[in-house]
């Protein structure tokens, strides 16, 4: 299972490379600018003080686009640095919240959840642990994100919620044919010690895992 999940990440390397060099470069860009402003400075004292203010709100501008790009870097860093944690954790305490968040933020990295797809994620505040193989929980969600993925089109929904101990996944476009149903019970079927798996295709699919108290 551990193994797995190491190969989930690899096969998502790529994604997460581009993820990583797109604010990078904005950072690069922009730091670039306000060097090249900062060498003239000298010339600057002799302006009108309208130009210089136009100069310093420039100035600002190019800063918190610096700060936006680091945060996007931090974030990708962070959510690649818990996933590793977390594999080699292997049965432990998750929060529940903390895990949901991250796991999406690393499922940016998969060009289809990030370009192709209309998430909906709603997770509500409070905290929520229980006790697990995180590879298993980890392995499930990602198999059943993965199987919505391969079986519908571009466009498609994704909704991911947590709900007073239950994640739920739905997609109201993914029809529940026989192969799709064997896929995601195959994906479920070590999390008996973890959460009770209940499946509802009234109104489009959607999975609840009813986690157990840790």
């Amino acid at each position: 299972m551990k193994n797995k999940v190491f190969a989930h990440v690899g096969s998502l390397m790529g994604g997460m490379v581009h993820n990583l060099n797109t604010p990078l470069m904005w950072v690069m860009g922009r730091a670039q600018l306000l060097e090249a402003r900062n060498e003239k400075i000298e010339t600057l004292k002799d302006l009108p003080e309208e130009e210089i203010l136009k100069i310093k709100a420039k100035n600002s501008k190019d800063i918190t686009s610096i700060q936006e790009g680091a945060n996007k870097i931090d974030s990708i860093l962070k959510s690649l640095g818990y996933k590793v944690q977390m594999i080699n954790e292997g049965y432990t305490s998750i929060e529940l919240k903390e895990f949901l968040e991250m796991e999406t933020d690393f499922l940016m990295a998969d060009m289809r959840f990030k370009h192709e797809t209309h998430r909906e994620i709603a997770l509500d505040s409070r905290s929520h642990y229980v006790k697990g193989d995180y590879n298993v929980l980890s392995c499930c969600l990602m198999g059943i994100i993965d199987t919505i993925l391969n079986n519908t089109e571009k466009g498609r929904t994704l909704r991911i919620s947590l709900d007073n101990g239950t994640i739920r996944l739905g997609c109201p476009e993914l029809q529940y044919t026989d192969k799709v149903k064997q896929e995601i019970e195959n994906f479920c079927g070590e999390l008996a010690d973890t959460a009770d798996v209940v499946t509802d295709t009234a109104s489009g699919f959607q999975i609840s895992l009813c986690m157990k108290d840790g």
